[in-house]
């Protein structure tokens, strides 16, 4: 018999794996059914699509630092560069001319679609990960935490001062509106599965055997720093096809778009819905994704009941403050922690009175093994 569980791990077989992937492939179906929904709706338009395109970014955040332990402060640096590269990529070559006219020959003349455009931001982030990657990774705890944030802060200001790649501190527009509802779903479909896939891999095993008990990991010969650099990649590539939908959504941007505000939006939705997992990456993203828009609103002036209602400026941040408070104090794990939602097959007979359970086996036994 087949049915739906919140499991907070999953056997590292090839049938736990395929449930945890075909539940995060549910996950993603669900909110994405409810999100066709509320497209109908042309004022729901634009929050819907933003919805799709934080629940990538979040899980993006969530395949590194649900992994690895690292809470990183530089996830955002690349959104940054898979905005920029996949934006300019898929830029008319009569815009580039008009926009970028001092803008490097092979790039001036080179114009690409939508797909292949995500594809490209999405390998400028992890080209990026790769090369900072074998540094950063070499930290733990608090000082890579700093160093990731010092990557953003690296990447704000190279953008800023590349003014013939990117207009510098000035918006770049011209890029065109290619983001559509479907893309942005199916985008999330295949990142859970990819994410699902890769946490119960033998890169995801290790990664987290590293994350909770580093010297038995090492001593079974795992490698901390290619367990953290496998994660660190293919989260970067996730967070890069995320900043290449979000810049074929907006169309103009500039590096102001992606810093601190942002960076402060996406650890929110992380924590509210717990890091350690791929449904709470969803729900996180879809309750701070509501709260946000409904104070944004609020913040411009509605009317209940005939009256006008105004909130102060800036409502919406302070929420998110008092959630973050909230959460860290009450449920530090988030409201789902590192439950997953997956299908699962038969529950298993129970064993025989006076026999043992088999005992269960740590991840740095199955990591090495694999």
């Amino acid at each position: 018999m087949i049915r739906l569980a919140l499991r907070k791990d999953s056997p590292p077989d090839l049938r736990g794996r395929l449930g945890a992937t075909a539940g995060a492939l549910l996950a993603a179906g669900v909110v994405t059914l409810l999100g066709a929904l509320l497209f109908l709706a042309p004022t729901m338009a634009e929050i819907v699509l933003l919805f799709g395109i934080n629940a990538i970014l979040v899980i993006g955040f969530q395949v590194f630092v649900g992994n690895t332990g690292i809470v990183s402060f530089g996830h955002v640096a690349f959104m940054a560069v898979g905005a920029y590269a996949g934006g300019i990529a898929a830029m008319p070559v009569i815009d580039k001319e008009v926009t970028l006219p001092d803008l490097p020959g092979p790039l001036a003349g080179f114009e690409v679609g939508f797909l292949p455009a995500l594809l490209i931001g999405g390998a400028a982030a992890a080209l990026l990960a790769l090369l900072t990657g074998p540094a950063l990774m070499r930290l733990s705890g608090a000082a890579a935490s700093i160093a990731t944030l010092g990557l953003l802060i690296i990447v704000s200001n190279v953008i800023a001062q590349a003014t013939p790649l990117t207009r510098g501190p000035q918006s770049l527009f011209g890029v065109p509106e290619n983001t559509t509802f479907a893309g942005v779903y199916a985008c999330l479909a295949v990142v859970a599965v990819l994410s699902a896939w890769f946490k119960w891999s033998a890169a995801g095993l290790r990664a987290r055997a590293v994350r909770d008990q580093p010297a038995a990991a090492e001593a079974a010969g795992v490698s901390v720093l290619r367990s953290r650099l496998w994660a660190f990649v293919l989260s970067a590539f996730i967070t890069g096809i995320a900043g290449a939908l979000y810049a074929q959504l907006l169309t103009a941007f500039s590096p102001g778009s992606f810093y601190i505000p942002q960076l402060v939006l996406v650890i929110a939705m992380a924590i509210v819905g717990g890091i350690g997992g791929i449904s709470g990456a969803l729900l996180g993203t879809a309750v701070i994704t509501v709260i946000n828009e409904v104070l944004r609103k609020v913040e411009s002036g509605v009317s209940i009941a005939g009256v006008d209602v105004h909130a102060p400026s800036g409502i919406s941040f302070a929420a998110l403050g008092v959630a973050l408070i909230l959460m860290l104090r009450w449920r530090p794990s988030g409201l789902l922690g590192a439950s997953e939602v997956q299908f699962e097959g038969r529950t298993p007979a129970s064993p025989e009175p006076g026999t043992a359970a088999p005992p269960v086996r740590p991840p740095a036994e199955v990591a090495a093994e694999e």
